[in-house]
């Protein structure tokens, strides 16, 4: 490696550094099926991001999410101050954490440049999705059949197939019986 290709490399380890030394993370709580334009938080007030008057900007301050392709953005941050609303796209705590069922916590991330140039930094946003009581417990078929022999003895049990809700924690399955 010539000394042009090992300053390249050096320049790049050193933007990289320097980039991670100014990524920022935030989290943020929201409960699912929220209505649109919910407020949820300030970025510019939460991340403090009081300017220097001694920093002279090529343009205002400037704030802009960075969706992955093809998502359907749940949260929507307003260019100019920092603001983050919910969007029309329903946040379904169910839906887009489906399949972890022993994780209680389910998160949304997004990613939120802050411009221009001469402040940029790049802003790790997390939502943590608090579970509403939204779905109702199933049972795997709307009948059970449980055949009693009629020479069981009194006080015998049977057991019943289990319910499933999506919903965690108290707003889960807590007890079912069967009534006469």
């Amino acid at each position: 490696m010539d000394l042009a290709s090992e300053a390249h490399v050096l320049v790049v380890l050193l933007t990289c550094l320097f980039l991670m030394c100014r990524a920022q993370e935030k989290d943020y709580t929201v409960k699912e099926e929220q209505p649109e334009n919910v407020r949820i938080g300030n970025l510019r007030k939460d991340l403090n991001l009081n300017l220097d008057p001694d920093i002279k900007l090529s343009s205002a301050l400037q704030f802009k999410p960075v969706y992955k392709t093809g998502d359907v953005p749940l949260v929507k941050v307003e260019a100019s101050t920092g603001e983050i609303f919910t969007t029309a796209n329903r946040i379904d705590r169910e839906k887009l954490c489906s399949g972890i069922f022993n994780e209680k916590r389910c998160f949304y991330e997004i990613e939120v440049a802050v411009l221009p140039d001469e402040i940029f930094r790049l802003v790790k946003i997390r939502f943590l999705i608090e579970d509403i009581n939204d779905n109702a417990p199933l049972f795997q078929s709307t009948v059970i059949n449980i055949s009693i022999p009629e020479n069981t003895a009194i006080n015998s049990r049977y057991p019943v197939p289990s319910a499933f809700d999506p919903d965690i924690g108290i707003n889960g399955i807590q007890h079912y019986e069967l009534v006469k």
